[in-house]
């Protein structure tokens, strides 16, 4: 207990400090988290004995993450395609007999789950348009504003659903992927984040009530979606916590697991429907 509030001591000024300042400051964040994930990932298939091929993977993690910070969607389509093409190539100079397919999948699957989902938290902060005031804090940039946002909306999912299903869950949502889950947890989850969702967006951004309530129905839905997909990645390799690069809490793809999903799906509802 000690080690978790120690960590979330210092981290939380980080990531308040990060967010705030945008730019640079938050690309090195996102990318170092990036590649700490993609590492963690990488350690994950080890445990099975298949090999995610460090070279081509990691350069097109960190490369979706610079063509993200350039704003610039005409690069992805490219570094994806010259990845999986890179990957295979790698492959085939590294080849072990029978683990070909494998392999070049998880390492692909490396490049999207965490190079390409994760690009998308620089995207959603660099989200342009008119500022919005914070109080005692003054103007926030559009996409701040909005990165807070989702960033309530999943912790309050997260919160709430776990405190009412330690409180009142008697019926598990999904067993034989995250026995601790229950289905009374869920739905608190999803009220709660609907509810600070609802708030923030009315009050904060003045955005009409029924386009903020589906923002907030969509981080509800997939915030949980994308924890019980981590959960499942971690008991197919038989492991309890993907790392631990935030001690006592676990690793970055621990952490990062609901927003991972989220994030994206939240930036494009924005992109295309609120701004």
């Amino acid at each position: 207990m000690f080690k978790r509030t120690l960590t979330a001591i210092v981290a939380i000024p980080i990531a308040f400090f990060l967010i705030r300042a945008g730019g640079l400051f938050f690309t090195l964040a996102v990318a170092i988290l990036a590649f700490v994930g993609w590492y963690e990932f990488r350690q994950m298939m080890l445990t099975k004995g298949y090999k995610v091929y460090y070279l081509t993977s990691c350069l097109a993690v960190l490369s979706l993450i610079i063509a993200a910070a350039l704003d610039s969607k005409n690069l992805e389509i490219p570094i994806m395609t010259f990845s999986i093409l890179g990957i295979m190539l790698e492959a085939l100079y590294y080849h072990r007999r029978g683990n070909w397919a494998p392999e070049v999948a998880l390492s692909s699957c490396a490049v999207l789950y965490i190079g390409l989902l994760f690009s998308h938290f620089i995207r959603l902060r660099n989200i342009t348009g008119p500022g919005v005031s914070a109080g005692s804090l003054g103007m926030m940039d559009l996409g701040e504003a909005f990165f807070w946002t989702v960033l309530f909306g999943t912790w309050a999912s997260d919160t709430f659903a776990y405190i009412f299903g330690c409180a009142f869950g008697k019926h598990a949502l999904l067993p034989a992927v995250s026995p601790k889950k229950s289905i009374e947890g869920a739905v608190a989850g999803a009220i709660g984040c609907v509810v600070v969702v609802t708030i923030a967006g009315t009050l904060w951004l003045g955005i009409p009530t029924i386009k903020v309530v589906t923002l907030g129905l969509i981080i509800a839905l997939f915030a949980p979606l994308g924890d019980l997909v981590e959960s499942l990645m971690k008991r197919s390799f038989a492991v309890k916590d993907s790392g631990n690069f935030f001690p006592g809490h676990g690793g970055v793809l621990d952490r990062c697991d609901s927003l991972l999903f989220v994030v994206p799906l939240a930036y494009y509802y924005i992109k295309y429907f609120l701004v």
